[in-house]
């Protein structure tokens, strides 16, 4: 062999090597699309289980979005107060707008709006609950009785309360016992907010609209993205693919993709006229069931610890970055739903 062509053996093999490592990262990495994937909607919920307020920017924090899940309606038990039990659905219908630390709500049950600045309004220390499986009672701030009143005439809940996070407020991430997913930073630890489970709920545009469309295969009415509450939704995905997720990356901004949202019965609710039926939890019951029970739409986000620069923001149409797939939850997708 002569000395050239000895020189071009190991140059071959060389990029053969690249080429397949290449080939490799691409695989692993790189979206299973071809376009980009963006953030089309952004929400913050300021109340607990009021309406959301749209946004084109928000803040994040480790809790979540600056302003998501600050306060939440307490009964006079000083128990939590959800849709979930049928004498507080019209929780859904208080609408409500937010100005740094000033929310103004208004009702359709009540003739005039309500403004508090929760910065600067006198408000008691209370001992209430948050969450059904939370461990202990937590010491929120109860707004007075000009709150209280406006939300009891606004909801029909006897004696209810304002009541939201003041100075002093810690509480972690709740990790679902039937997920099984442990929380992905060091101490299994990360702050939130008033929120169920986590920070954030990621949902993807297609896989409502793949949802809808075997809601009308069934014959069925569809849903809108407002059943589900999420953060942030996202197009440019395929249905169903946000699920085969690990960590993503919005505008600087860095996420673990966590553990997927099992949905309860607040899902089946109509926003608007409050008529509870079977929908969308049965047709979800047909093909998005786990063993665990949990029938999934959407994922729980959770900072990476360090993950949120400096006056950072997100804003719609911001780039979606996939850093990196769930191997074992894209299996599953690419078996189930990839087409």
């Amino acid at each position: 062999m002569s000395k050239a062509s000895s020189a071009i053996v190991p140059a071959i093999v060389a990029t053969i090597a690249v080429s397949a490592t290449t080939l490799f990262v691409w695989k692993h990495i790189k979206t299973s699309v071809t376009g980009a994937v963006t953030v089309s909607e952004l929400n913050v919920y300021p109340v607990k289980s009021c309406a959301e307020v749209r946004l084109d920017t928000a803040t994040p924090t480790p809790k979540g979005f600056d302003g998501d899940r600050i306060a939440q309606v307490t009964d006079k038990n000083g128990k939590y107060c959800t849709p979930r039990d049928t004498d507080k659905a019209r929780l859904f219908q208080i609408q409500v707008e937010i100005w740094g630390s000033v929310l103004l709500f208004q009702s359709p049950h009540v003739n005039e709006p309500f403004e508090i600045d929760l910065a600067t309004a006198k408000s008691t220390p209370v001992k209430v609950e948050v969450l059904a499986v939370a461990p202990e009672k937590l010491t929120l701030e109860d707004y007075g009785d000009e709150a209280a009143a406006w939300f009891e005439e606004a909801t029909g809940i006897p004696g209810c309360r304002l009541t939201g996070i003041g100075e002093g407020y810690e509480r972690s991430s709740m990790v679902n016992p039937s997920q099984g997913d442990a929380i992905p930073t060091e101490g299994g630890v990360s702050p939130v907010s008033l929120a169920d489970e986590a920070p954030y709920l990621l949902t993807n545009r297609a896989s409502l609209d793949d949802l809808n469309k075997r809601l009308k295969e069934r014959g069925k009415d569809p849903v809108d993205m407002r059943r589900f509450r999420p953060n942030i939704v996202i197009e440019g995905l395929k249905p169903w693919e946000e699920d085969a997720l690990k960590k993503i990356r919005i505008n600087h901004v860095e996420f673990w993709v966590w553990q997927r949202c099992g949905r309860c019965t607040m899902t089946t609710v109509d926003r608007d006229t409050l008529e509870r039926g079977g929908e969308p939890l049965a047709t979800l019951s047909t093909f998005r069931e786990r063993a665990n029970g949990m029938r999934n739409f959407g994922m729980h986000l959770i900072p990476v610890e360090g993950g949120i620069p400096q006056g950072a923001t997100i804003t719609v149409d911001d780039e979606v970055e996939i850093l990196e797939y769930d191997e074992e939850r894209r299996a599953e997708w690419e078996k189930l739903y990839a087409k």
